[in-house]
């Protein structure tokens, strides 16, 4: 479920609580064969133990420590990871999840090294601050790399609404050879970096949009509409640091989940969910059409 917005918060409090300390010890499961699929935990730890955190990078869901040497490590969240700080200077004293509203997550957590088998890795910092990976379903990964933008996982993203969108000219290009759904296009990484199905379904809700639309038959005033909501929409997420009880009441995602029969918008409107390019779609027929 993590997306642009979920990601992207992870980012930003990376470089604005981690940046400038030293990772001092690598705490991880050694029996982990998901987390480590792509690098072994020897390699990480000699990676990793002694560099010193000098920012945080982000495209589409995957994001990225900046060290003061390389290889640099890249990690993707899969559909349940978060990033937990245990940050001595808080008030709370325990370690604190990253994305999500309080009724997502408990504000305090039982000691992460008590649950290993959600809490994957654990890097030790300099004075007592801690980052946790955590991974209850198991499909996030992460990836060693001397070159993060030559690494093949982020060379193959399309377009990042935050980072390098693309005119609504050169999107309708672009849209003019999909010849699907532009709810199932709008889930292309290839094309678009970081737009998962809760942000797909809001930008397309905001829109108007019919998720079953062709994007090759939409017009130019769809195509300038779907624009403007992809890049607003995932600015307004952004902004409050996908913190959900946040979000604008008038918003689709308040409602969307649970696949209910009798679900409606703020305004009243049904909101109906369907399968659509295989991932279920909540959309409203009186307002997308």
């Amino acid at each position: 479920m993590p997306e642009l917005a979920e990601v992207e918060a992870v980012r930003k409090q990376i470089v604005k609580r981690m940046k400038g300390h030293t990772i001092k010890n690598i705490v991880a499961d050694e029996s982990d064969r998901w987390l480590f699929a792509f690098v072994d935990i020897p390699e990480v730890r000699k990676a990793l133990t002694g560099a010193k955190v000098k920012g945080a990078g982000r495209k589409g869901k995957y994001f990225w420590l900046e060290l003061n040497r390389k290889p640099w490590p890249i990690f993707h969240l899969g559909m349940s990871g978060n990033v937990a700080l245990l940050d001595p200077k808080s008030k709370k004293g325990a370690h604190e999840k990253i994305w999500g509203g309080a009724k997502m997550w408990a504000e305090r957590d039982q000691d992460l090294r008590e649950r290993l088998h959600f809490c994957h890795l654990i890097l030790e910092c300099d004075k007592g601050f801690e980052f946790a990976f955590i991974d209850p379903r198991r499909f996030g990964r992460m990836w060693l790399a001397d070159d993060v933008w030559e690494h093949p996982r982020i060379k193959q993203l399309g377009y990042d609404p935050l980072l390098d969108f693309p005119s609504a000219k050169v999107l309708g290009e672009k849209l003019a050879k999909r010849k699907k759904a532009i709810k199932a296009v709008l889930l292309d990484q290839g094309l678009f970096a970081g737009i998962g199905n809760w942000l797909a379904d809001e930008i397309l809700f905001h829109a108007k949009q019919n998720p079953h639309t062709l994007a090759s038959k939409l017009t130019t005033k769809q195509i300038s509409a779907l624009h403007k909501s992809i890049l607003s929409v995932v600015k307004r997420a952004v902004e409050v640091d996908a913190d959900y009880e946040r979000f604008p009441k008038t918003w689709l995602f308040n409602e969307r989940w649970g696949k209910s029969k009798t679900a409606k918008t703020s305004k009243g409107q049904k909101i109906i969910h369907e399968e659509i390019g295989g991932r279920t779609t909540a959309w409203v027929p009186g307002l997308q059409v």
